[in-house]
């Protein structure tokens, strides 16, 4: 127990791998100690390795893609396997596609996690700059990163490139109230505008659909707010963006808005109507007999 306790920070972490890292975490049965609030230094060692070894399960899918990588490109895989295929199955049991779609995004995961690591602060630090709207939501975006939401920043890397991808992301944490999901960054990038890169284009259309979603707290049974729902269907500031540059399609995209409004209308209608006839159709038949 004393040479344990005495041992030195890098004595205590110079794992060569996670199953070294794993072994070496011995399971507790109860607390080190009996102190209320404060942690001994054996608990925060302790502590700083088991959360060290959870944050493995964020990290491990691009780091994995960057070892893979460096296999495919590196043809690391000729003294066993004839392919890069083969290679991965023989010792992961992973297949091709799944491999290659973690090399695709493993640059994207390491800037993202560089974006959001610099401006969550470390536990007990003060604050060493001014709040920002990224910073006050970094740290809940960080625990939540996954693949599936890297995944669906390719696109815009294929686009543009990663700088462009960390704007999409970066935007959609700034704004308070959005859940960062793979399925929200889908409908993000979605809402990009095409042809060359724009900083201010991107970050705006990214803002404007955001400004769509639906509140989680709705409530079926609550009172629509009309106004506010009408304001976040209709993309007012990207029309007008559009009517600067070109005033003619902006008026064809209002026609077509407007047309498709009519139709939604004739079709709520002609349902409306048909629901009625059904519901007065067994009257008219009970007056019959």
């Amino acid at each position: 127990m004393g040479g344990q306790r005495n041992a030195s920070p890098t004595e205590r972490w110079e794992y060569k791998s996670a199953i070294d890292m794993a072994k070496a975490l011995q399971p507790l049965r109860r607390p080190l100690s009996a102190q209320p609030t404060t942690l001994t230094s054996d608990e925060k060692g302790m502590l700083a390795q088991c959360v060290a070894a959870v944050d493995t399960l964020q990290w491990a899918f691009w780091l994995a893609g960057k070892a893979l990588e460096n296999i495919r490109v590196g043809k690391l895989y000729r003294a066993e396997c004839d392919s890069f295929e083969d290679f991965v199955w023989k010792h992961w049991q992973m297949k091709k596609a799944y491999a290659n779609k973690l090399i695709r995004t493993w640059r994207i995961a390491e800037a993202v996690f560089e974006l959001l690591s610099n401006e969550v602060a470390p536990i007990g630090a003060g604050s060493r700059k001014k709040p920002t709207a990224l910073s006050a939501n970094a740290e809940k975006a960080l625990k939540a990163l996954n693949q599936a939401q890297v995944w669906e920043l390719v696109p815009v890397v294929d686009t543009w490139d990663i700088d462009a991808a960390l704007l999409v992301y970066r935007t959609t944490v700034e704004v308070d109230g959005v859940n960062v999901t793979a399925k929200v960054l889908n409908g993000a990038v979605a809402s990009l505008p095409s042809g060359d890169f724009d900083a201010e284009q991107v970050a705006e259309h990214v803002r404007d659909y955001l400004e769509t979603l639906d509140d989680e707290d709705d409530e079926d049974d609550a009172p629509a707010d009309f106004a506010a729902r009408v304001e976040k269907a209709v993309p007012y500031r990207w029309v007008k963006r559009l009517a600067k540059r070109d005033t003619a399609a902006a008026g064809r995209y209002l026609d077509e808005l407007q047309a498709h409004i009519d139709k939604c209308r004739t079709e709520l209608l002609e349902s409306t109507g048909s629901v009625e006839q059904q519901a007065e159709t067994p009257k008219e038949t009970e007056a019959a007999v």
